[in-house]
């Protein structure tokens, strides 16, 4: 049995997408190869994850050999230390020779832990507010978190707290200590609202923590984005925590969005957030993304934009960006959407140029197969991938950085100049290959290549 034999064979094991959940044995088979010797301790998820690399990983026609290429090539000592089942080894051997360290396979043991990271952001447990200290007489709330225990308990922004469990913290540390405490904890606030005193009692618990903040500097808002998640203090994720914010200062006439050390997320929130500062007609980066042909049993690409049909909420803005070398992914996306469109200045340092995007899908034994199968570029057809976006304003420093994008803010003329990035940023190399004469590409050594025209069966 041949390779498009075997492929379509495996093709009866329905592809299930993140969000479709499914059991099933992970019982070894064999199978066979072009010359008709069997092929050892072939599992089923084996097959499906070879399938799933096959039509889905960008790279499959470089970099995926066939399936014997990967089985019982691992000895029992080399993931031993990483706890991970035995029959999984080939598996796991299989995913970390394509050719980036996005490709990788999760077996169900850590299936949890890893899905949870990708739709959540990060649980924790305080009593879910900001505040300041306003006077020797008490200290300001400045911001209450969503469906946090300090919401929950009725705690409003702009409320002062005059005492915890009856006494005035003398400083900050005392404070942050008399307001710490375990799960189920009762915290006793007085608070002055307006001409009123009243006792607030907060109730400790976790709850998901904000992936957006709001801040002013010289009264220029400043909205800083951590993450693009679905699963956050919002019901709407990080898209609707923006907007919310979005919305809180539509009169000012310029923003600040600060994208440092968003490393990315989902592209569901990111898009739709870029959408926001863009016109009708106007659109967002293209995803060019693989694709399944069953009848020929090859894979295919799709190119997409995303048109905004009606205006964004937040066009009318003059906007100056933050960012840095950990700026990646969906928030390059984001970014590279809007200066596609809107020549708005960037302030910090070249982004991380991650131009790809991965695909997660939960395969029939529970596990967590996360594939390299999307790639980013503007309407020229031009990608950032491994080179970034570079700024307009190269400055490292962090405070010096926001003082910079304040003093555009507030003049609101500033025209963007800069590009893309023109070195290497060097973040795309792998162990598992070399490098080409090409910059920024890297290949398997020839004696590890596959014959293309074979894989294909031409």
């Amino acid at each position: 049995m041949g390779r498009l034999s075997l492929i379509s064979a495996t093709l009866v094991l329905s592809l299930f997408l993140l969000t479709s959940i499914s059991g099933c044995s992970s019982e070894n088979t064999t199978g066979a190869n072009d010359s008709g010797e069997n092929v050892p301790y072939a599992s089923r998820e084996f097959l499906y994850n070879y399938t799933l690399l096959y039509f889905y990983y960008k790279d499959a026609d470089k970099f995926l050999g066939e399936p014997e290429d990967y089985l019982g090539k691992v000895s029992d000592e080399s993931f031993e230390e990483f706890s991970i089942p035995w029959d999984y080894y080939d598996i796991y051997y299989m995913y970390q020779q394509m050719n980036d360290d996005y490709t990788y396979y999760t077996d169900p043991s850590r299936y949890m832990a890893a899905l949870n990271s990708i739709i959540y952001s990060p649980s924790t447990m305080d009593p879910g507010f900001e505040w300041v200290l306003l006077d020797s007489t008490g200290y300001l709330v400045t911001n209450v978190v969503k469906k946090s225990p300090a919401d929950k308990a009725g705690l409003k922004k702009g409320d002062k707290i005059t005492s915890i469990e009856g006494v005035l913290p003398i400083n900050e540390n005392i404070f942050k200590k008399l307001s710490l405490g375990d799960e189920g904890d009762t915290i006793h606030y007085t608070v002055q609202r307006e001409s009123t005193t009243q006792p607030i009692e907060i109730i400790l618990e976790t709850y998901y923590s904000p992936t957006v903040e709001l801040s002013f500097k010289d009264s220029i808002p400043i909205i800083k984005i951590k993450k693009f998640l679905s699963q956050t203090t919002n019901d709407s994720g990080t898209y609707g925590e923006y907007l919310a914010y979005l919305r809180e200062v539509e009169n000012y006439k310029s923003i600040i969005i600060d994208l440092r050390n968003n490393g990315g997320g989902d592209g569901d929130q990111c898009t739709p957030i870029a959408q926001t500062f863009l016109s009708k007609g106007d659109s967002t980066t293209g995803i060019i993304s693989t694709a399944v042909d069953t009848v020929n049993d090859v894979q295919t690409f799709d190119t997409t934009f995303t048109v905004n049909e009606t205006d964004g909420i937040g066009k009318d803005h003059y906007y100056v960006f933050l960012a840095n070398g950990y700026t990646a992914s969906c928030s390059e996306v984001l970014l590279a959407s809007v200066l596609m469109n809107k020549k708005f200045p960037v302030v910090g340092t070249t982004t991380y140029g991650k131009g790809i995007g991965q695909m997660n899908i939960s395969t029939p034994s529970l596990s967590l197969a996360t594939i390299t199968g999307m790639e980013v570029v503007d309407r020229d057809m031009f990608s950032y991938h491994k080179y970034g976006i570079d700024p307009d304003f190269y400055i490292f420093n962090s405070q010096e950085a926001v003082a910079k994008a304040v003093e555009l803010a507030k003049g609101m003329s500033y025209v963007r100049t800069a590009g893309y990035g023109t070195t290497n940023t060097g973040h795309f190399a792998k162990s598992a290959v070399i490098r080409d004469t090409m910059p920024g590409f890297y290949t398997l050594p020839k004696e590890m290549r596959t014959d293309v025209t074979k894989r294909f069966g031409k």
